[in-house]
Order: C-alpha cells, then structure tokens, then sequence
C-alpha cells in the first residue's frame, strides 16, 4: 500500500530558503544546515533494512538531521522516532540513524512505507504505534488550519523527548514542515525559552508541573500574550496556570486532548477546575459511539494524523480509518464541548457502581489549596480499592468529603497528601505516587 516517494521532497524547498532552525542550549542550526547534512545521509540510505532505520529522540539537532534524512530517502522507508538501544540493531549510519530491529516492525499484513512514535501510555509498557509518513503534511495543514495560534506561529518549543506524541505532532511536525523555529530545551533551561519566546508569536508545550519552574525567567519587561502554552500529559489547575503566567506574562493556553492512536481530537483555551476538554479540532471527525444512559460515550475519530496499527500493545482501529484511545466523554451542559470521564480501561467498581477516574481527579483539583491530584487503583483483593494522592496544602477530611459528595460516592482506601515543593512527578508531568 504505499507510496515510495519521500514523504518530505516537497518541503525540501522551504526549508533551504528559510532562515529559521533549530534552537537549543548551544545556538542556532538553520534549516537549511539541517536539510543540508540530511540530504548527505539519504544518500547512504539506499539500502533500507529489512525493518526500516530508527531516529533518536533525543532533543538534539541530530535527531532532526535523522528524521529529515529519512524524509528525503528514495525509496521512502520505513522509521521510528525513538530509542536506538530499544529499537535498533546497533548497527549504524554515523550514529544519525540506526537499523531496526524486528522488535521494531509493524504487524505483518501492513506494507509499504510506515513510521512509528514509541509510547509508554498509561501502562508503562513500551510499545510502537505506527501511521503513514505521507499524511504527516496533511496533518499539519489541520492543525494550522484549525487554529490560528498555529498558523501565526513563529517559534514552536518543546521541553519534552520528541518520541513523546504531543513534542512530535504537536511541536516538531509543524516547525518542521512549515520552516518555523524549533526551540528545544529541558526543565532547568526556562531561561533560555523565555528569551525565545519573548514578544513573539509561538507555541511552548510541557509538562504543568515543570512549566510553573518558568516563574521568574522571564526577561525584565517582557510580554508573552502571543505565546500559546500547551499543558503536555494534562493536570493544568488554575493554581499551576496563575503560576506559569506570572513567569511568562501574558501566555494563554491551549489545552488539547488526544493521544499517540488518535492524534489531537479536541481543543479548549478556558484554565478552571472542571474536566472540559474543549470542542473537536475543526476538520478533524470526532463521535461517540455506544453511549450509555448516563449520556458517557466512547470517543472514535478519523484523520490524517491518527495511528492505525500497534506493536507491544493493542489499538482500536477499523478498516474505515476509524480510531479510538478509549476515552469516555459526554458533552458539556452548555454546549462547550466534552467532559472527560476517563478511559474505558480505567474505569473503577465499587460496590457494582461504575465511577469515572477523572470525576475524582477534578473534584479533587478543585478543592482550595490543591494544585494537582491523581487516583490509582488496587485490583488485586475481591473489589477496586482507590488511593487519592493531592498535592497542595489541604486536609485529608476535605478531600473524603469532596469524594462522597460525588454523584457515585467515592470511599477512598488511602489518601495521601503531599506538598507542592515535596511532590515528584514523571517526564509526563503525572504525579507520583
């Protein structure tokens, strides 16, 4: 099934004319360095491993120069944005790119040319996800043609590994494609982002918990009303968004809900304690299917930047390009949008009451004093048995009563109560436990 021409030819152009690049903690690499040293690479690319190559992730401009590589390699290959170690053979082509192993091939009946983002999910399995490298352009025309924040964007920036789904689509694929400034930098550089971002159209994307350490960078008098923060792996409180605004004067922010399988589905720009996730991405088809008596669906969606096949894991994909993650919605009382109920795989019994994670999550969030809370859940005894962690400054009586007043009461077996300057979180932004 697929088309052998290089996925990236037509973008080749733009980027050797354009004088934005890549940012990072060294300087600047311009796009047509990066295009340069690519083109270079795909012609040692000829001969495609019988798995396709693997790109490091590693937020460095040679994982660009990989990627690009890849991009302009005739016949197009198959790739994967990840880890080397995991997904390679060892075998390599001036440590750019790697041979992939078999551990690395999408499932036998898929053929032509693929590529792949490696994901933990929320099961800490590693796992590939794979899609067409050719609607990757088209992904992002939707993307720019569905909001106006991205299609005026200047500099996209990222404080993530690019493997993570949100750096790649979200951030990289545009800069990428549309030969705009790539900024990457890691939690200790909010310095650093905060001068690039300074005054100028953009979109910065990380975790809530790393960006509220951005209080304080900013340059004396600089204004950040054209900056779009987008809360990467969600827990955006309005406590957390008080404080990245007081570090980045005048950021708005763009919440986004989607997933490594579906790609963005919906968007919001409103910051409060509820669980709306906004309305669908405009262009991008977005339903509910087998909708239960409490109005709780289950989303599906369709689109050039879904996934349609998984290896170390399982994807709900139909023939018709039909995708889903399993996420449980039901459309907001006033129309804005969706509420998220959670996903199908983490809904919890007790007591033969079905209760949605993030109905306790929210109700949690939006007591006074907390700025991030999260439930996990023991399966191992006769019944689910829930622990609520809050982060923040309050007590464990206000955090039971806020569960039992929830329309399915909630009995919590633990709660445990941290301090925002105590509390660990994971590259995902996601407290831990």
């Amino acid at each position: 099934m697929g088309n052998d021409a290089p996925w990236l030819r037509p973008t080749v152009e733009l980027l050797a004319r354009s004088d934005r690049g890549v940012i990072d903690e060294h300087g600047r690499v311009p796009w047509r360095d990066i295009v340069g040293q690519a083109t270079d690479l795909a012609a040692e690319l000829i001969r495609t491993p019988p798995h396709g190559w693997v790109v490091p992730a590693d937020c460095s401009v040679r994982s660009l120069v990989g990627l690009v590589a890849t991009g302009l390699a005739t016949p197009a290959p198959r790739w994967v944005l990840g880890d080397p170690a995991r997904w390679g053979t060892g075998r390599t082509v001036r440590d750019l790119v790697w041979e992939a192993g078999a551990q690395s091939a999408p499932p036998t009946e898929v053929e032509g040319p693929t590529y792949a983002t490696a994901t933990s999910g929320s099961t800490g399995e590693p796992r590939l996800l794979f899609g067409r490298p050719h609607a990757l352009p088209d992904a992002v025309r939707l993307y720019t043609q569905g909001m106006p924040e991205y299609e005026r964007a200047e500099v996209f920036a990222a404080c993530s590994s690019l493997d993570f789904a949100a750096a790649f689509y979200v951030v990289m694929l545009p800069a990428l494609l549309l030969g705009r400034d790539l900024l990457l930098f890691r939690p200790h550089q909010w310095r650093l982002a905060a001068r690039q971002l300074a005054d100028r159209p953009g979109i910065c994307l990380a975790a809530p918990a790393l960006a509220t350490m951005a209080a304080g960078a900013a340059p004396t008098g600089a204004r950040y009303d054209r900056t779009s923060f987008v809360p990467a792996g969600g827990g955006l409180t309005p406590e957390r968004a008080r404080r990245i605004s007081a570090g980045l004067p005048g950021c708005r922010f763009l919440t986004m809900l989607g997933s490594t399988e579906t790609g963005l589905l919906t968007v919001r720009r409103a910051v409060d304690a509820t669980n709306n996730v906004g309305t669908p991405l405009p262009g991008k088809q977005v339903w509910l299917e087998d909708i239960g008596p409490d109005g709780v669906g289950m989303l599906w969606t369709r689109g050039p930047d879904t996934r349609f096949a998984a290896v170390g894991g399982r994807t709900r994909a139909r023939p018709d390009g039909a995708v889903s993650a399993g996420d449980l919605v039901r459309p907001a009382p006033d129309g804005t949008g969706y509420l998220l109920e959670g996903r199908v795989d983490e809904l919890i019994k007790i007591d033969g009451v079905t209760v949605y994670p993030a109905t306790v999550t929210a109700a949690v969030r939006a007591l006074p004093g907390v700025t991030d809370a999260r439930v996990s859940v023991d399966r191992t005894g006769p019944v689910d048995r829930i622990t609520v962690l809050a982060v923040g400054d309050v007590g464990e009586e206000q955090i039971r009563l806020a569960c039992a007043e929830l329309p399915s009461p909630v009995v919590p077996a633990q709660v445990l109560i941290r301090a925002s300057t105590e509390a660990a979180f994971n590259d995902r932004g996601k407290a831990l436990l």
